[in-house]
C-alpha cells in the first residue's frame, strides 16, 4: 500500500510540475486553478458491475484548469494494486448561475489480477492485466433555485479487450441538493438519481444516491453511496453501498 501510494503521490506531483508553468487559459498572469480529493472507502463499487473492485479502495482525484480541465482519477485497492485509471479532458461549453453544459472524453485503463505462465514456466504466476477503454460524456445542469439543481448525464464507453463490454451506455436523471444545514456548522449534500445502464445487449434501470456529511470550512467529509436495482438483466450485487472518508484541497 505504501509503495502504491508513494507512486501515486509522485505521479500527481509530476503532473502539477508539467502543467503549472504553461497552462494558462485566459490571462498569462492568472493563477492556475488546481483542486482535488483523496477518498478511502470500505468497498470500491462501480455502476458497471464488471468494473467494481469489491473490496476496500482508495481514489485520487485531481482537476487542473478552469473552463478546460485535465482531471485524472486514479483508483487503487488498499493493497496498493491499481484498480482503474481515468484521464478526463473536460470543457465547459456553457456555465452560468442557472445553466451549465459540459462535454468530456477520456482514455482509461481497468486492471485485474490474473494467473499467467511466464517464460514457458509450468507454474502460473499472478500478473496485473490492463484493459483499455475510450469514453465520452455529456452533462447538463439547471438550477431551479439556490437549493436544488436538476440535470441529465450521459456516458458512452467502448472497451477494446474481449474481457470487458464492447459498448456501455449510462444515462442518468439526477438532482443535487447542496448545503442542507443541520445544526451548528454541520451540513449535508444530497445527489439522488435514476439511471439506465446498457451493456452490449443487456440493460437495466437503477436508483442511486450519494449523501455527504461535512463541516463548514473543514476539508474532510464522510459520504455514502447506495445503489439499488429497479429492474435489470445485468448480473450484479443488490444493493450496492459503501462509506467513504474524503479529504478535499484547492490551491
Amino acid at each position: 500500500m505504501v509503495k502504491g501510494n508513494l507512486q501515486t503521490t509522485l505521479l500527481i506531483i509530476l503532473i502539477l510540475c508539467l502543467t503549472k508553468p504553461g497552462f494558462s487559459q485566459d490571462h498569462s498572469n492568472e493563477k492556475l486553478d488546481v483542486s482535488g480529493s483523496v477518498s478511502v472507502m470500505n468497498d470500491g463499487i462501480s455502476t458497471v458491475p464488471s468494473l467494481a473492485l469489491g473490496k476496500p479502495a482508495m481514489i485520487y482525484n485531481l482537476s487542473v484548469g478552469k473552463r478546460f480541465r485535465f482531471e485524472p482519477e486514479l483508483r487503487f485497492s488498499m493493497e496498493g494494486k491499481p484498480w482503474s485509471f481515468l484521464f478526463w479532458f473536460r470543457y465547459d461549453v456553457v456555465k452560468n448561475n442557472k445553466f451549465s453544459f459540459r462535454i468530456g472524453a477520456h482514455p482509461a485503463y481497468s486492471f485485474r489480477t490474473v494467473p499467467a505462465l511466464i517464460n514457458d514456466s509450468e507454474q502460473s504466476q499472478e500478473v496485473i492485466e490492463a484493459r483499455r477503454f475510450l469514453a465520452g460524456d455529456l452533462n447538463t445542469s439547471y438550477a431551479l433555485n439556490e437549493r436544488l439543481n436538476i440535470g441529465v448525464y450521459y456516458l458512452g464507453a467502448h472497451g477494446f479487450e474481449s474481457s470487458v463490454p464492447d459498448y456501455t451506455h449510462f444515462l442518468s436523471f439526477y438532482s443535487s441538493i447542496p448545503n442542507v444545514s443541520l445544526f451548528s456548522d454541520l451540513y449535508l449534500n444530497l445527489r439522488p438519481q435514476l439511471y439506465y445502464l446498457r451493456i452490449d445487449e443487456i440493460d437495466g434501470f437503477y436508483a442511486a444516491t450519494n449523501i455527504a456529511l461535512g463541516v463548514i470550512k473543514f476539508p474532510v467529509t464522510v459520504s455514502t453511496t447506495i445503489n439499488k436495482v429497479i429492474d435489470t438483466e445485468i448480473e450484479n450485487t443488490d444493493p450496492l453501498w459503501n462509506i467513504s472518508l474524503n479529504y478535499s484541497f484547492r490551491f
